[in-house]
């Protein structure tokens, strides 16, 4: 069972996973990558006439390529284990090799999600999402997240099933039948309220205008 999983509670499902985007490991290894070019060229232009007749500069480019992937190893790793999850109760980031470190935000607990995107990031598709919650702990900030707008859908997602599935009533006294009180249906709910739901939604930054505009249509026809 690895590490991700000894953290999910019981019954607790991921909903959508992925790690930081690739920008990120291209600026941790990038020198790495040059002084791998670097003696790769040399290695290339010097040539090997065999272990004894390697020319010095063959041995230099070798080293040098040595050099670069025992640099790039430690970014690598990091960029490997940084994990982002969305379940169907929270937010959780998780870091560290030897040093696990592990962050949460409850979904209960979110007011607000911000996506920010500049223009490289529209076009490699990463972007940052602020998470504003009811507390000063927990993620508040995921950078250089890849396709940005299906994690925040997957946490609209999640956050919409949850707040739609009612806690179970209290345990009955000894000797009594437990009986768990089911959550009414969808539709009892009110359309002004499906509507202000919406209308609250779309102001957190949760729904796209075309998302917006098809559920407000949906909830319309149903009137």
């Amino acid at each position: 069972m690895s590490y991700v999983e000894r953290l999910l509670a019981p019954g607790e499902t991921v909903i959508h996973r992925t790690l930081r985007h690739w920008v990120v490991l291209l600026r941790w290894v990038g020198s790495a990558l040059v002084l791998a070019a670097l003696g790769l060229v040399m290695a290339s232009l010097y040539g090997f006439g065999g272990w004894q007749g390697a020319s010095v500069g063959a041995w230099v480019g070798l080293a040098l390529v040595t050099v670069a992937v025992f640099v790039a190893l430690p970014g690598i790793v990091r960029w490997a284990t940084e994990v982002y999850l969305v379940t169907d109760r929270r937010v959780i980031r998780v870091a560290g090799v030897l040093r696990k470190q592990a962050l949460d935000s409850g979904l209960a607990k979110v007011n607000d999600v911000r996506l920010t995107q500049t223009v490289p990031g529209r076009l490699l598709g990463y972007g940052t999402l602020e998470i504003i919650t009811a507390s000063e702990s927990g993620i508040n900030r995921l950078e250089y997240l890849p396709r940005p707008m299906a994690f925040k859908r997957a946490m609209m997602s999640a956050a919409e099933v949850r707040g739609a599935v009612a806690p179970v009533a209290a345990a009955a006294p000894a000797g009594a039948a437990a009986v768990a009180t089911l959550p009414p249906p969808a539709a009892a709910r009110s359309s002004a309220d499906r509507l202000a739901d919406l209308e609250e939604m779309k102001r957190r930054g949760l729904l796209s205008d075309d998302e917006y505009r098809a559920k407000r249509d949906e909830i319309l026809k149903g009137l």
